[in-house]
């Protein structure tokens, strides 16, 4: 007798953020809320997102606009080339990506949350600013970074994991 198998219906299939990617979380002291979600996979490199709590995931803000060129930091400007990603800008935990603008006038500068080196902004961002709401661990990352390997541990010491970012709630 051949048995069939069939896939329950409730059964989840992990997307690929969840299957390659360690979600570690910053949670952002300057100001309150505005908490971000590293995407860090095995090879090290770091993809920075807004964090489910953050205002305009939240609250689902409508987003205007995304500008990575902003009071005298172009962050477009930055060129990374070859295996060793020489040429990137070097960043603080402080230092901002970018600068988000909501259609209620609220402006919120997205720190990086970690010290890197940038090797990639989000370009999409900038003609549909929208998946930050409706994508934002996939399509609306902010921007994809890595952290020195003399760093690394230290680094990611520094971030919150989901289980102590989210307490008891997840």
């Amino acid at each position: 007798m051949e048995e069939q198998f069939t896939i329950s219906e409730t059964s989840k299939y992990l997307t690929v953020t969840e299957r390659y990617f360690t979600q570690k979380y910053y949670k952002n002291l300057k100001s309150e809320g505005e908490d971000l979600c590293v995407l860090v996979h095995s090879n090290k490199i770091c993809v920075v997102c807004l964090a489910e709590t953050h205002p305009i995931c939240k609250d689902n803000k409508k987003v205007v606009s995304v500008d990575y060129q902003f009071d005298n930091v172009n962050r477009l400007c930055n060129r990374v080339s070859g295996k060793g990603k020489k040429g990137g800008q070097n960043l603080s935990a402080d230092s901002s990506l970018c600068r988000i603008t909501c259609d209620d006038g609220n402006q919120y500068f997205i720190p990086c949350g970690l010290k890197c080196q940038l090797l990639e902004t989000n370009d999409y961002l900038k003609n549909t600013p929208t998946v930050l709401n409706s994508k934002p661990l996939s399509d609306g990352y902010i921007a994809i970074v890595l952290p020195k390997l003399k760093d690394y541990k230290t680094e990611m010491d520094s971030l919150l994991t989901k289980e102590a970012f989210f307490g008891d709630k997840t």
